[in-house]
C-alpha cells in the first residue's frame, strides 16, 4: 500500500514538503466514518500534535512522543532536530492513512426528478451545429493591434440567431443546454430568449446549479407560472411565492386580462412594502386604459414618494384621465398664444408656487442642481398634460404650425423639451414627428431637442418606415457622427433607403482616409442591421485603394478589411437563417 498523500504542505520554515494536513479523513461527501473508524483519546491529541507542529513549524515547535511512536519512528528521532520534518510527514501520512482505511462507503443522494418533457421540434442538423458555432463565440486572433480581420464576430451573431429559432418554435439540443445557459448568464441581453429556447429542461438543469439561479427568477419551483385563468393556483403563488415569482405572475396575468391583474394587485396593496409597491405598479404600463384611473388616483395618496410620481406619470398617459385634465388646466394657464402681435406669438408665464395639489399630483417641488424652480415647474406640467389640450389652445393648429410658432422670452427650449417628454410618455406619432424637424435641418436650431437619446426616443414613436426614412435623410445631410442612437431604434433588418444611406455615408469616411475604428459602432451595428442583400452594394468597396499622400497611411487597408468583414458577416446571417427555415429537423440523436 502506498502511505504517501497525493498532496503537500510545506511545515514551517524548514521548506520540506509532505502530505497535506488539512484533515485526518476524505473531503465531505466522499465518504463516512465505519464503526470502528472513531478516533480514540490519544489518537485524537497525537493528530493535534501534528497540526500544531505543522502550523507553527518543527523549528519552533517539535512533533511529540505519541506523533512520533504512531509514525513508528524511533524514540531519539522525534527529539532529532534534523528529522523532525521527515518524522511529522510519515505521521500525518500514517495517520491519514489510517483514517481512511476506516471509512466505510457514504449513503448515495436521491436521483433527481427525471427533465420534463419538451415536445417542440428538435433545431434542423445545420442549425443545431451553427449554434454549437455560436456558443463557442471563436473569432480569428487578430493579426495587428486594431486590426480585426475579415472574420465575421460570431459572439454578436448569437442574439439574433435565437430570436429567430424562438420563433421558429425550435427547442435547444440537450448537449448544448449547459452553454446556453451559461452564455445567458454572462449576458443578461441574451436571457429572454435563450432561456425561452431552453424551455423546461433548461429550468430543469438550471435547479442543479447554483451559478443558473437567475433561470429561476420569474419561475417557480416546477418552472413555469400557473395559468392565468387558473384563480386558485394563482392565488397562492400570488400569496406565497417569492417576490421575483410574484413580479413574473402579475405581469402574465396582466397579460392576459389587464382587470384580473390590476384586481390581484389591489387584493394586497395595503400591506405590500413600499419598494415592492413600486415595482408592482410599474406593471400596468402594460394595457394601461381608464379602467385603471380609479386604482390609480389611489395611489397619489400613497404614503412613498416614488408610488405617486408613478402613479401621476400613468395617469398623466391618460389623456382623459382627472389628473390630465387638472394638469391641462394648469398648463394652459401658463402658455397663452397672443394674438396682439405682429405675428402669433406663444407667451409663457411659469408657475410662481408649487402648491400642495401639484405635489399631491406628482410635481416634484425641489429642481436639480442648476435648474431654476420656476422653469422646473413648468416643464413637469406641460409634460403631464394631454397634447390635445394644444390645438385647442392654439386655434386647431396642427402639430407641425404649433411648434413652428415663435415663443417669446426665450422660453422655447424648455417649452419643446416638455412637449417631447410628453410626446413620447404619450405615445403620439405626430407630435413627435412634428418636434423631430426636418432631418437636413442644421441641429443647432431643432425644436429645443437636447441630446441624440431624446431625438431617439421621439423616433421610436414613428412607424418602423418613416422611421427609417428620416434616419437615411438625417445620415444623409449630417453624416454617422451623430447617428448611432438613431440608428439604434430602427427596425431590424434596415429597410433599403436606410441601408444604402449607412454604406454611403461610409464610403465617405473610406475616401476622406478616416480610420474604421473612429466608426467602430456603426460597422458593429451595421453587420447586425443591414439586409443581407445589400451585400451587391459592398463588393465594389473591399478592393483596396491606392495610397494617397493626403490620407492616413494604411487606413485604405483596414477599410477593405472591415468591408470583406461586414460582407462575410451579412453572408453569414443569410445563411443562418437559410438552416433555421430549413426544415422541423428530426436527424441527429437529440431529436426525440
Amino acid at each position: 500500500m502506498d502511505t504517501t498523500a497525493p498532496t503537500t504542505v510545506t511545515t514551517g520554515t524548514t521548506g520540506s514538503t509532505g502530505p497535506a494536513l488539512s484533515g485526518p479523513g476524505p473531503g465531505p461527501g466522499s465518504a463516512r466514518p465505519g464503526p470502528g473508524a472513531t478516533p480514540g483519546p490519544a489518537e485524537a491529541e497525537a493528530w493535534e500534535e501534528l497540526v500544531a507542529s505543522a502550523l507553527l513549524g518543527t523549528d519552533r515547535r517539535s512533533p511529540g512522543r505519541a506523533s512520533g511512536a504512531a509514525a513508528g519512528a524511533p524514540p531519539q528521532a522525534v527529539f532529532d532536530a534534523a528529522a523532525r520534518p521527515g518524522a511529522l510527514l510519515d505521521a500525518a501520512a500514517l495517520h491519514t492513512v489510517r483514517r481512511r482505511a476506516g471509512l466505510l462507503p457514504g449513503r448515495a443522494a436521491p436521483r433527481p426528478e427525471p427533465a420534463p418533457e419538451d415536445r417542440r421540434p428538435a433545431l434542423p442538423g445545420a442549425a443545431r451545429r451553427r449554434l454549437e458555432q455560436l456558443l463557442a463565440g471563436r473569432v480569428a486572433p487578430s493579426p495587428a493591434g486594431g486590426r480585426r480581420g475579415i472574420t465575421p464576430d460570431l459572439a454578436e451573431l448569437l442574439p439574433q440567431w435565437l430570436a429567430l429559432a424562438v420563433e421558429r418554435g425550435y427547442k435547444a439540443p440537450p448537449a448544448v443546454l449547459p452553454a446556453l445557459l451559461d452564455a445567458a448568464r454572462a449576458r443578461t441581453d441574451l436571457r429572454p430568449q435563450a432561456l425561452a429556447l431552453a424551455g423546461p429542461r433548461g429550468l430543469w438543469l438550471a435547479r442543479l446549479n447554483p451559478d443558473w439561479r437567475f433561470a429561476l427568477r420569474g419561475a417557480r419551483a416546477g418552472g413555469t407560472l400557473p395559468d392565468p385563468a387558473d384563480r386558485e393556483s394563482v392565488l397562492a403563488l400570488w400569496e406565497e411565492g417569492l417576490f421575483a415569482e410574484r413580479v413574473a405572475l402579475l405581469g402574465a396575468v396582466r397579460a392576459a386580462d389587464a382587470a384580473a391583474g390590476r384586481a390581484l394587485l389591489a387584493s394586497t396593496w395595503a400591506t405590500e412594502r413600499a419598494e415592492d409597491r413600486l415595482m408592482f405598479l410599474d406593471s400596468l404600463r402594460a394595457g394601461l386604459s381608464d379602467a385603471d384611473e380609479k386604482f390609480l388616483e389611489a395611489a397619489l395618496a400613497d404614503r412613498s414618494r416614488n408610488v405617486r410620481a408613478t402613479a401621476a406619470e400613468l395617469l398623466s398617459a391618460l389623456p382623459r384621465s382627472a389628473l390630465a385634465g387638472r394638469m391641462a388646466g394648469r398648463a394652459a394657464s401658463c402658455v397663452v398664444l397672443d394674438r396682439t402681435a405682429d405675428a402669433p406669438t406663444v407667451v409663457v408665464e411659469a408657475p410662481h408656487e408649487c402648491d400642495e395639489g401639484m405635489r399631491r399630483d406628482g410635481v416634484v417641488a425641489h429642481p436639480p442642481s442648476g435648474r431654476g424652480e420656476r422653469s422646473w415647474w413648468l416643464g413637469q406640467l406641460v409634460e403631464a398634460a394631454p397634447l390635445d389640450t394644444w390645438r385647442a389652445r392654439f386655434g386647431g393648429r396642427s402639430p407641425e404650425e404649433i411648434v413652428a410658432l415663435p415663443v417669446a422670452d426665450d422660453w422655447q427650449p424648455e417649452l419643446h423639451a416638455a412637449w417631447c417628454r410628453a410626446a413620447v410618455r404619450q405615445r403620439d406619432a405626430a407630435w413627435s414627428r412634428a418636434l423631430l424637424g426636418p432631418p437636413a435641418a442644421p441641429q443647432t436650431t431643432g425644436p429645443g431637442i437636447a441630446s441624440p437619446a431624446e431625438r431617439a426616443q421621439l423616433l421610436a414613436m414613428l412607424p418602423p418606415a418613416k422611421r427609417a426614412e428620416w434616419v437615411a435623410a438625417f445620415v444623409a445631410a449630417h453624416g454617422l457622427s451623430e447617428a448611432f442612437q438613431l440608428l439604434g431604434v430602427c427596425a431590424v433588418p434596415w429597410a433599403e433607403p436606410l441601408g444604402r444611406a449607412v454604406i454611403d455615408a461610409l464610403d465617405i469616411a473610406r475616401e476622406a482616409g478616416s480610420y474604421p475604428w473612429s466608426f467602430s459602432g456603426v460597422m458593429g451595428l451595421a453587420e447586425r442591421s443591414l439586409a443581407p442583400d445589400a451585400t451587391r452594394h459592398l463588393e465594389a468597396l473591399t478592393a483596396l485603394p491606392a495610397e494617397a499622400d493626403d490620407l492616413s497611411p494604411g487606413a485604405g487597408g483596414y477599410w477593405s478589411e472591415a468591408f470583406q468583414r461586414l460582407m462575410a458577416t451579412l453572408r453569414l446571417r443569410a445563411a443562418m437563417r437559410a438552416e433555421l427555415l430549413g426544415g422541423e429537423g428530426k436527424d441527429g440523436p437529440d431529436a426525440g
